[in-house]
């Protein structure tokens, strides 16, 4: 069986939305890649065709690669991934399995983070916040057994690191912190939303905007400060 021979460099365009995290998780895979491309920002709330036409399920991000359309991030990340080395997905079946596993669990994560911020009653944020906090101790638990590595940037990360930046921006501006004072996650998640891949992959207003959608979809945390 011949081996696909890639031609690089690909022309690259991501279709995006500022704020969204998946996007993110896309873009920080670019970067780390360090290869160019272009991006193009739509308006979720009034979808062009062109788009709709390219995206199956109608999300960001969509990665048009030499003309072909490519959605859902984790496939997004996968493909750039086989396509640009060095890689950074595993080899060997067990570890790239349950590298891929944790990708759905950060996805679960990110989803339980946008029930936080959105809520807009005490009730409902309370509801939210207890499984996020549950799924920040998962990935204390898996870094304290050493099923996750302190040190590394590969898969896991790039699918978690998204999450890791918005927690740290809430705990940051908004003083709510969802993982323990002093855990292992919290220390993971600060050097995740700290690298630079992370941060360059958002724009520099990022937090003023990300802020600004919270008050208008009338955020009980920020409504709210934390009690000591």
């Amino acid at each position: 069986m011949s081996v696909k021979t890639w031609r690089t460099p690909m022309q690259l365009e991501l279709i995006s939305h500022a704020l969204c995290p998946f996007v993110h998780r896309a873009c920080i895979m670019l970067r780390e890649k360090g290869v160019e491309y272009s991006r193009r920002d739509i308006d979720l709330d009034n979808k062009p065709e062109w788009f709709l036409a390219l995206s199956p399920r109608g999300k960001v991000p969509v990665l048009v690669a030499d003309g072909t359309p490519l959605f859902e991030s984790a496939a997004i990340v996968e493909f750039l991934d086989e396509t640009h080395p060095p890689p950074v997905i595993p080899t060997e079946p067990f570890a790239r399995a349950r590298g891929r596993a944790w990708v759905e669990v950060a996805s679960d994560l990110l989803m339980a983070q946008y029930r936080v911020y959105m809520a807009a009653t005490q009730a409902d944020f309370e509801a939210a916040a207890k499984t996020a906090t549950a799924a920040l101790g998962r990935y204390d638990d898996a870094l304290r057994k050493g099923d996750l590595a302190a040190d590394e940037f590969k898969l896991v990360e790039v699918a978690a690191a998204p999450a890791m930046f918005r927690f740290a921006l809430l705990a940051d501006h908004a003083g709510w912190a969802f993982w323990p004072a002093g855990s292992q996650v919290e220390a993971w998640a600060r050097r995740l939303a700290s690298r630079p891949s992370v941060t360059s992959s958002v724009a520099e207003d990022f937090a003023e905007k990300f802020l600004k959608l919270l008050a208008d979809k009338n955020s009980y945390m920020l409504k709210t400060r934390p009690t000591a």
